[in-house]
């Protein structure tokens, strides 16, 4: 790598779109506009309907750091590995359609991951809605302004992937080493084909951080994230999450990472009663076939029997966790009705319904 390289690296910036044309003019202004220029632009149309990838190659034909490629729907997963595969930089940037970029977050990035030399530098991140900003304070465990390095950064701070918050878990809003990344791939899935509509920037991230041998966080803001952009309605993508929890099961196992287990266990009972809860709301199935899903999770999900052992044998009083110990399936069904009765009536659920109701105005 020349001196030019070092000073002045070049950040690849991929970007999966799908059917953005609401947005992709602001995304992609936010980026040719950056304070640092030496960018490398992918955009992957993945199969959009609207005029979002004409709008994209409009840009393209106006800067030459643009390159947009064309391909066939299969969800943001494969598009970020496809936009990946194009990708020549040093450093490697994540930016999603209908998001931005603040006017100097890949400088305020870069130099921190020079300054630092670090494998990943996370930044500031603030929610979007309409004219409103606000910036998302950080409250996870990671320090701010600080080095954190192996083995502390995966002794500590591997548990953020399990269900305890250390920091955000997104892709976006951070510069990866692309040398990191590589060396990831030809040893294990980051992008993967199980996790392609549900949880994959967790998938991705939990599956690189032990590659990590440094990191660093900024409270700078860098991304401008668009809140209220996913629908209202219901996600039949939602059962993978159960499956990847299954997958970090595997990996606490891999790593003997004892400490995961607690919060592993309690986030896959919160989902495993989300996704009952989804289906009575929306009329999905009837009372059997709310009562057949538990059944059918709690015979066939291979974390199920380890969370009976670890509650049975470290003691639980939650009513959720008692029902599935007990295998009450009628107990569980009144008991989601329960949670979806108590949550209708909170001050959160009513301001969520009045944001999506403003956002589809």
């Amino acid at each position: 790598m020349n001196n030019n390289q070092i000073n002045n690296p070049k950040v690849s910036i991929l970007v999966p779109l799908y059917n953005q044309e609401r947005y992709i003019d602001a995304c992609l202004s936010s980026i040719c506009n950056q304070t640092y220029s030496n960018l490398e632009i992918v955009i992957v149309n993945d199969g959009s309907t609207d005029r979002s990838p004409l709008m994209a190659k409009e840009w393209a034909s106006r800067d030459s750091r643009i390159k947009v490629v064309d391909k066939q729907n299969e969800g943001l997963t494969y598009a970020r590995r496809d936009g990946y595969r194009e990708a020549t930089g040093d450093y490697i940037a994540f930016v999603d359609s209908d998001d931005m970029l603040s006017p100097r977050a890949i400088e305020i990035l870069v130099h921190h991951m020079l300054d630092k030399n670090v494998d990943l530098v996370l930044g500031g991140i603030v929610r979007k809605l309409g004219f409103l900003k606000k910036k998302i304070r950080n409250h996870g465990i990671f320090p701010i302004n600080q080095v954190v390095t192996q083995p502390e950064l995966f002794d500590k701070y591997y548990i953020g992937f399990f269900g305890k918050s250390c920091f955000t878990v997104s892709m976006w809003g951070r510069l990866f080493k692309k040398s990191i990344i590589d060396r990831a791939l030809q040893e294990t899935e980051l992008f993967s084909s199980e996790i392609r509509f549900m949880g994959e920037d967790e998938h991705f991230n939990v599956m690189i951080f032990p590659y990590l041998n440094s990191m660093y966080m900024t409270d700078e803001a860098v991304y401008y994230y668009r809140y209220g952009g996913a629908a209202d309605n219901y996600n039949r993508f939602f059962p993978e999450l159960l499956n990847f929890s299954t997958k970090r099961l595997g990996l606490l196992d891999k790593y003997n990472y004892s400490e995961g287990y607690q919060y592993l266990f309690a986030e896959y009972v919160a989902i495993f009663f989300q996704q009952a809860k989804q289906l009575i709301a929306y009329n999905k199935a009837d009372r059997q076939g709310i009562m057949e899903y538990f059944k059918n999770e709690m015979e066939t999900n291979a974390l199920v029997p380890r969370l009976i052992e670890y509650y049975t044998q470290n003691g639980s009083k939650k009513t959720e966790v008692q029902l599935m110990i007990n295998h009450d399936y009628e107990g569980m069904y009144d008991y989601a009705v329960g949670l979806i009765t108590a949550g209708r009536k909170t001050l959160r659920y009513k301001v969520k319904r009045l944001l999506f109701k403003l956002m589809k105005a």
